[in-house]
């Protein structure tokens, strides 16, 4: 959000949110795939904030760039189809971290630290180390600011992780300057989830955090105890990237170690931005077991009414919601439920529908999703909340056996909302599945293509093919990009190389640049189903390789 006031002095902003109602501000809410101008009064902003002009400012403060999970920059005024080559774009520098990335970065304009401003991007890692870095220049190599938040447990995980510790992407709260933060640790032996409140200035803890992640539910489910289940970090994971909605955080979580390892439940918590006491508590399956919410990292999806996330394998009935989409409004009542026709066939298989994450469909009513079997789930989101079928596509080929490892899985499509496009163009969703190859289905009136109306013969890679986004100067023609991060080889239990690749979003049969075109664009192990970063002229990438790589033109 940017404040364009009466008096421009009397307003201060960091390209985000800003100025006081009494200097009769207008606030526009920018978000990544559409923009709309609200009036509302405001509290000043913390002096972490800078001015800045009010154009050419995109801020990426959620994971997959906003909450309804597009993962679309559609204010991208720098890269085009026409300067992304591999004569003009590559490889600008590289920022060091401590361990492995699984959350995605962060980006936020002009924020004051050290009473300088900056342009920012945020990383965090599995050693639960937090970094603010400078985000344009290269030979600003140190942190800005960094912290650890505890000793990240030792033990491995079922994808063989060194340590887990940080492994969601955070949120910030722009108006407060607060980026929250959940991380796991272990000390003397235990284990123990927290979340922490950061100022995204310093790093230091606000609202007298952490707190630790404690919750427990009325069940008969698998770990009761005298008609209790209770939250244990001992054997819980997580995994999707935070949502902020409406003052409260909310935490999503799914099974931490080896598929034999039982009892675990689906858990999504919420709590208040500034008390961070805990104000929602729900288990997926409080009679039953499993129903874990992971999403491959993707965030639960928001609207102004409600939030929708997504259950893998687990019981289902009984008030156990496995292999289902969740709608809670945000009064914290169930509004929506719609779960899997083939849920039984989904746990036998561990085909979990919840390997994916939903996608709102910009201004509509409308959510997808999918998961290892490649089918696209189309629900409408109805006026009380209710999630209602309307179509489901193939979009790959399935699953060839009974073992997940045979499916033409996708978990992070991105979206482009082309509304406005003269000629009129139909809207575009990609998905690039494992062993599958990239696609572009169109979306009008209502429906998607059935088919794809774009393809790529590239195939992804195992497990979850593509991790994409979109950038585009809106719907001007010669500026949207499709950018995908692949592994080279098999990343569910190993880090691997990967490869950046940028296509023509309009058709995406044609590539425009890859990181292994020139060997000095290379970034080392891929992050998986961490999505790139662009904003303002640069891509920002996590990896596996204990660095952040920051690409832009030369």
């Amino acid at each position: 959000m940017v404040c364009l006031p009466k008096r421009l002095s009397a307003c201060a902003t960091s390209g985000i949110a800003a100025a006081c109602a009494g200097a009769g501000c207008i606030l526009a809410v920018r978000r990544v795939h559409m923009q709309r101008a609200i009036a509302c009064a405001c509290l000043w902003l913390p002096i972490s904030l800078a001015v800045v002009p009010a154009w050419s400012q995109v801020s990426v403060w959620t994971g997959q760039y906003d909450q309804g999970r597009t993962s679309a920059n559609l204010s991208e005024t720098a890269l085009t189809t026409s300067n992304v080559n591999t004569n003009q774009f590559g490889l600008l520098f590289t920022r060091a971290v401590d361990d492995y990335m699984y959350a995605q970065p962060l980006y936020l304009p002009n924020v004051t630290i050290s009473g300088t401003a900056h342009n920012v991007v945020y990383a965090a890692t599995i050693n639960n180390s937090v970094y603010a870095f400078d985000a344009d220049s290269a030979s600003l190599s140190a942190p800005l600011w960094q912290v650890n938040l505890g000793p990240a447990a030792p033990q491995a995980t079922h994808n063989a992780l060194p340590r887990c510790g940080v492994l969601s992407t955070p949120v910030i709260e722009t108006s407060s300057g607060t980026m929250y933060v959940v991380a796991l640790t272990e000390q003397g032996g235990k284990m123990s989830h927290s979340l922490h409140a950061l100022d995204i200035g310093s790093g230091s803890e606000k609202f007298g955090g952490p707190v630790t992640i404690k919750a427990s539910v009325a069940g008969t489910g698998a770990g009761s105890s005298g008609g209790k289940i209770a939250f244990n970090s001992a054997v819980e994971l997580q995994r999707p990237s935070l949502l902020l909605l409406n003052g409260t955080v909310y935490l999503g979580f799914a099974r931490q170690k080896t598929e034999s390892v039982v009892p675990f439940h689906g858990w999504e918590l919420g709590y208040n931005a500034t008390t961070l006491k805990q104000t929602f508590v729900m288990n997926t399956t409080p009679n039953g077991d499993e129903g874990g919410i992971w999403m491959s990292g993707r965030g639960p999806a928001a609207d102004a009414s409600g939030f929708t996330f997504m259950t893998g394998n687990g019981d289902v009935g009984n008030g156990n919601v496995g292999e289902s989409f969740v709608r809670y409004a945000t009064n914290h009542s169930q509004t929506g439920l719609y779960t899997a026709p083939n849920w039984s066939i989904l746990n036998t298989n561990d085909y979990d529908l919840g390997a994916g994450g939903p996608l709102l469909i910009p201004g509509t009513s409308l959510l997808l999703g999918g998961g290892k079997t490649g089918l696209i789930y189309l629900l409408n989101i109805t006026a009380t909340g209710a999630l209602q079928s309307v179509e489901s596509v193939q979009a790959t080929p399935g699953c060839s056996s009974s073992s997940d490892s045979s499916c033409a899985q996708f978990h992070s499509p991105a979206f482009w909302n082309l509304t406005g496009s003269q000629p009129q163009s139909p809207s575009l969703l990609y998905i690039w599945a494992s062993n599958d190859t990239l696609k572009a289905f169109s979306f009008s009136g209502g429906l998607l293509s059935t088919s794809p109306v774009f393809q790529n013969p590239m195939t992804g890679g195992f497990p979850g093919g593509g991790a994409l986004a979109l950038s585009a100067n809106g719907v001007t023609p010669g500026t949207g990009i499709l950018w995908g991060a692949i592994s080279t080889a098999d990343a569910s239990s190993a880090a691997v190389p990967g490869v950046l690749h940028a296509f023509n979003a309009s058709n995406i049969a044609t590539e425009l640049w890859n990181s292994a075109m020139n060997p000095a664009d290379q970034f080392g192990n891929l992050a998986k189903f961490a999505v790139p970063v662009v904003a303002n002229g640069k891509v920002y990438l996590a990896t596996f390789s204990n660095q952040l790589a920051v690409y832009g033109l030369k």
